[in-house]
């Protein structure tokens, strides 16, 4: 039983016979891996072969521990799971709900907040890494965590982008959402100092704070670092991972501070409380080696492509958890 052994080998014995079913075209074999994984997590739709197969949930569970690694939306998110295609939820407007002291038999007074409805339209997310053969033919566990990487890599990045700067196609991210407030100083990224960092933390809402967090590319990252005092010494050093209370996240997908001119560039607060990532069904699988990936003409170079598809939604619940930082 594949399930009893917990070595690395074991963990991935079922990702590597998938991958293995998947380059031989064993499709009776993945059908059942596929049937297998739909009842595990208790899912009711079907897929074709032409749709590709639900990956293993070894596979699946090792992608999902190395996304947080390269992206930080999906670590800090609130995930919320999706039988449908559509999910409306509803989310805070300007006003907040009220409580009022009353007499007894009066009548009781409320201020309803302006509720808007976010709604979690699932849009599909999807990689096609091309790989020789060769390394696909030596399915192992070293094959196996770095076809996992790139993956989460892929996967990630475009989970940080939307959640942080999408626009709308899909999604709108936290940095274009309605009614996030924003911190502004002068002079851009590289201007940002000690007394900025402390001037944000005083405009996000108190009920925001106790898991807030900074975000910002690593070049900001480094200049808070190289924040010194007017006698020269280091404000916070060079392994400082936190302003205060407040954790110092890293991410590449936010602007560069050399870049940054009279344009939102950071993030300060609670991805938890105020950011939602739909989730529908699993991840799935197919290859190809008849097609051309990019520039690569697969048949011509010995390849196979690798498309694999998530289905998401992101959408900001509460626009109030965060504070823009303009520069």
């Amino acid at each position: 039983d594949m399930s009893d052994d917990v070595t690395p080998k074991g963990k991935f014995a079922k990702t590597i016979l998938f991958m293995k079913a998947l380059i031989n075209a064993d499709t009776k074999l993945l059908r059942d891996m596929h049937n297998e994984t739909a009842k595990t997590k208790s899912l009711t739709e079907g897929t074709t072969t032409a749709g590709g197969f639900l990956v293993p949930e070894e596979f699946l569970a090792e992608i999902q521990r190395l996304a947080p690694l390269y992206g930080v939306m999906r670590s800090k998110c609130r995930i919320i799971p999706m039988k449908y295609d559509t999910l409306n939820i509803p989310a805070a407007g300007n006003n907040v709900q009220s409580a009022n002291w009353t007499n007894e038999a009066a009548q009781i007074l409320q201020t309803d907040p302006n509720f808007r409805q976010l709604t979690l339209t699932i849009n599909k997310l999807a990689a096609i890494p091309s790989v020789s053969n060769e390394l696909l033919d030596d399915a192992n566990v070293d094959t196996i965590s770095y076809l996992s990487m790139i993956i989460s890599e892929a996967f990630a990045q475009q989970e940080d982008q939307q959640g942080f700067n999408g626009t709308g196609s899909p999604f709108v991210g936290v940095l274009g959402a309605t009614g996030v407030p924003t911190y502004s100083h002068a002079g851009g990224a590289v201007a940002l100092s000690y007394t900025d960092l402390v001037k944000t933390t005083g405009n996000l809402y108190t009920n925001a704070l106790q898991n807030a967090e900074f975000y910002f590319h690593r070049s900001v990252v480094a200049n808070i670092r190289g924040l010194i005092t007017t006698a020269g010494a280091p404000i916070f050093g060079l392994n400082v991972d936190r302003v205060g209370p407040y954790p110092l996240i890293s991410t590449e997908i936010l602007p560069n501070s050399g870049t940054v001119t009279g344009t939102a560039y950071g993030v300060f607060g609670d991805l938890r409380r105020g950011m939602a990532m739909g989730e529908r069904g699993s991840m799935t699988m197919a290859i190809s080696e008849h097609a051309t990936v990019g520039a690569n003409n697969l048949f011509e170079k010995d390849m196979r492509a690798l498309r694999v598809i998530e289905r998401i939604a992101l959408g900001v619940l509460l626009p109030s958890s965060f504070l823009r930082i303009n520069g």
